[in-house]
């Protein structure tokens, strides 16, 4: 075996019980009805000899430092909990999110703590998380670590199409190829990182760009097709008892079918699949490159200037002339329409009521052998995780979303100058447009921290 790695991972079940709510539409707070397939928390620690580094991936939708209230920060407690339990430093630990959508609502667009019940589970969750850690730092062995780059393709589509009318159009509704400006950007890559290791199972570490949305707003609990994924690589036999999808730059990336249907969920699934199956069979060969046993760890807090806000009292006169439109509808139909119009509103409000103070953000490297694992907290275009790739000193740069909090979409300014839902006035777009590019900045500046170290 490579003499100075080690790696062990865990997986703990944290699917919730049905009074713990989602993100629906009207309400904007639902409640599950069932549960289709469980919730994971998946973790992996790696050591060097000198020192481990945890990454955490958890089937839910996004994790907000403010998710346990006011003056409490979720992911400083589940790392200082990691400290107590194994002694793993806070900032070598990295939660993300596979932002799988059929999950709790803990991205804190709307406060959960509202609800009954919430603040014991929030709590429950926190120490699942810790303790997925604690029994992966527990299972480590000898290993080596191997990477490789596939193609995942036919599973995920840019939605951000721009027409030649210079209008944006998701890829299921677009207009005809001919009339068609740009495609947008799109990563079809699909990454593989795997650990084989001495007397126990192999673990392989996932990372991809899409929206899990195929099940999103649908009263059943779902990992949508990460956890099909995981499932399928998990009970595969090949002896890879752990699998944990990484999600990568997805903002901007949903998959190409728009259905609610679980049988996609399965397909998208099974594609990705597929591909780890190849890679994991290519690697498997002796003579197959072993990465350098290196673990690192580095990260640096931002403070990110907030979108520009409309008056107050302008908001709230809209507000307001929308709830009369809902009082005076006659139909089913006419009431419907304008509960939607309404929602898109009261998501102004809230925003706007939520004011322009600054917003801290985390960037924070990891770096396992040969790779860079890069959390940004949101959800970054798929441009950063290109430019990532293609534009830092490390052989393999990943950009992870959704990273240890949830402060929205991160979109360049080309987007913001052509408009669209990710750069809207509401509860999901926090920042400004400077915000991308401050955040790439920062990363690239940290991987190479982490390589010169």
């Amino acid at each position: 075996m490579n003499e100075g790695f080690t790696a062990g991972a865990s997986r703990i079940d944290i699917t919730p019980p049905l009074t713990i709510p989602y993100l629906g539409f009207v309400p904007r707070h639902a409640f599950f009805e069932g549960v289709h397939d469980p919730l994971h928390a998946r973790a992996v620690v790696v050591g060097d000899g000198e020192r481990r580094v945890a990454l955490l991936s958890a089937d839910i939708i996004g994790l907000s430092k403010s998710l346990a209230g006011e003056g409490r920060d979720f992911t400083a407690e589940v790392r200082e909990r990691v400290r107590a339990a194994c002694g793993i430093p806070p900032d070598h630990v990295l939660l993300s999110a596979t932002h799988a959508h059929s999950t709790p609502e803990t991205t804190g667009l709307r406060r959960m703590l509202d609800h009954p019940g919430a603040a014991a589970w929030i709590d429950t969750l926190r120490d699942q998380l810790a303790s997925a850690v604690a029994l992966a730092d527990r299972d480590r062995a000898p290993a080596r670590l191997k990477q490789a780059i596939g193609r995942a393709e036919g599973l995920a589509r840019s939605r951000r199409i721009l027409g030649r009318d210079g209008r944006l159009y998701p890829w299921t509704r677009r207009p005809p190829d001919d009339q068609i400006a740009d495609w947008g950007t799109h990563d079809p890559e699909a990454t593989l990182l795997l650990f084989e290791r001495e007397g126990a199972s192999n673990i392989a570490l996932v990372h991809f760009a899409c929206h899990p949305v195929t099940v999103q707003v649908q009263p059943l609990i779902s990992a949508d097709f990460p956890g099909a994924m995981t499932t399928f690589i998990e009970g595969s036999g090949i002896g890879c008892d752990h699998c944990l999808f990484l999600q990568g730059a997805a903002g901007d990336i949903n998959p190409v079918r728009g259905t609610t249907d679980f049988a996609d969920v399965r397909r998208y699934g099974l594609l990705l699949a597929g591909e780890v199956l190849k890679q994991i069979a290519a690697v498997s060969a002796p003579d197959y490159p072993v990465a350098s046993p290196h673990v690192r760890a580095a990260s640096r807090t931002l403070s990110l200037p907030s979108r520009e806000l409309p008056p107050l009292s302008e908001v709230l006169e809209a507000h307001r002339q929308g709830e009369e439109v809902v009082r005076q509808a006659g139909t089913d139909e006419e009431r419907k329409r304008a509960e939607r119009a309404l929602l898109g509103l009261t998501e102004r409000l809230v925003r706007v009521r939520r004011g322009d103070a600054p917003a801290p953000a985390e960037v924070q490297v990891l770096r396992v052998g040969d790779a860079a694992l890069v959390g940004i907290p949101g959800e970054p275009f798929a441009q950063m995780g290109v430019v990532l790739k293609r534009e830092t000193c490390a052989p393999m740069a990943l950009c992870l979303g959704y990273a240890n909090d949830y402060i929205g979409y991160l979109a360049p300014v080309s987007a913001w100058a052509q408009g669209g839902y990710e750069v809207s006035l509401g509860t999901w777009s926090n920042v400004g447009p400077q915000a991308f590019d401050l955040l790439l900045d920062a990363a690239r500046s940290l991987v190479e921290e982490v390589w010169k170290a």
